[in-house]
């Protein structure tokens, strides 16, 4: 085992004149190359400290730039952490930067990330902050829901976002609060009020959250609303509807979807192909295997990826191993 001694040791004189020759070369340029932002990656827990000083030597646009580019270079590369560099850039002075900061740390079901993420929250007064934290904080209660986190911290989750859904609150920031509220909709009766409300709000981007929201809720006494949005002139909410459908596993839905598959918006007809996939059965299984011929090589690849998913409904015990 490691002595403790070793883990907490300073920065040798070599780390640090490695981590100065690497901002050096961030600094140079506006937009660093990607080799260089890649090296930011599993940054130690040691050189936090000189890395968050350094961090403020970059000029913003470049920080702006080096904060969006690790997030896509982790998004590719699954070999990439940058978690440490986001949370220092989490208390950046540039509210676009701390944006993009919380996107980044998306993945991360760490309890102390939704600690940080809450402590931010507290002291945000950015717009876009706020939403993007809303968003993130989804994650997080897609684990409060299945218990993954302890009492304590599902009850600020909770406060938090019930405070982020108010009316006072712009409609980009409310509308990813309900998002995420939908999974508190077992504990919480409130919950199914705000989607409603939000589902009769004039602002279009509060009607789209709320299909969102409902398929995330697993409740079925939305399907009567999901099936009339199947339909819509709406390409969004036809496509919200078909995703929210498949999540319930409604097969009452099956007949309107498959007329989905054939939906002139592609983002509608990939929703419908999934969902057929989600909801399975024979009528679902038969369409999915004629669409995993089509010549079309995206309903091909969405109808094979579906059909996976139809079949292990019917049988797991047939699906391949790992």
């Amino acid at each position: 085992m490691t002595p403790l001694r070793t883990l907490h040791r300073p920065p040798t004189h070599e780390e640090q004149e490695q981590l100065r020759t690497l901002f050096a070369r961030l600094t140079a340029r506006p937009k660093p190359a990607a080799g260089d932002v890649a090296q930011l990656s599993d940054l130690p827990r040691r050189l936090v400290p000189l890395a968050r000083a350094h961090w403020q030597t970059l000029p913003v646009e470049t920080r702006q730039y080096v904060v969006g580019l690790m997030a896509e270079l982790a998004e590719s590369t699954v070999e990439l952490n940058f978690r440490r560099v986001f949370e220092i850039a989490l208390d950046d002075p540039d509210p676009t930067v701390r944006a993009k900061a919380v996107g980044g740390l998306w993945e991360e079901d760490d309890p102390a990330v939704l600690d940080q993420l809450l402590a931010l929250l507290d002291r945000e007064t950015s717009q876009d902050v706020r939403e993007a934290l809303a968003l993130a904080l989804g994650r997080f209660s897609a684990q409060a829901a299945l218990q993954e986190l302890d009492e304590p911290r599902i009850e600020r989750l909770h406060a938090a976002l019930q405070s982020l859904a108010r009316d006072d609150e712009p409609v980009a920031v409310r509308r990813r609060a309900i998002e995420a509220l939908a999974y508190f909709s077992d504990r919480d009766p409130t919950v199914h009020d705000l989607i409603a409300a939000a589902y009769d709000a004039p602002e279009h981007l509060l009607r789209v959250s709320a299909l969102f929201a409902m398929g995330r809720t697993l409740d079925r006494r939305w399907l009567p609303v999901l099936l009339a949005e199947l339909t819509s002139d709406d390409p969004e909410l036809r496509y919200e509807a078909a995703r929210a459908c498949g999540e319930l596993g409604a097969p009452e839905a099956v007949d309107e979807l498959l007329a989905l598959v054939n939906d002139p918006d592609r983002e509608v007809q990939g929703a419908a192909i999934d969902a057929l996939g989600r909801i399975g059965g024979t009528i679902a299984v038969n369409t999915l295997r004629r669409l995993a011929r089509s010549s079309d090589p995206v309903v091909r690849d969405a109808a094979e990826e579906a059909l996976e998913q139809a079949l292990f409904l019917v049988d797991p015990l047939q699906q391949p191993g790992p």
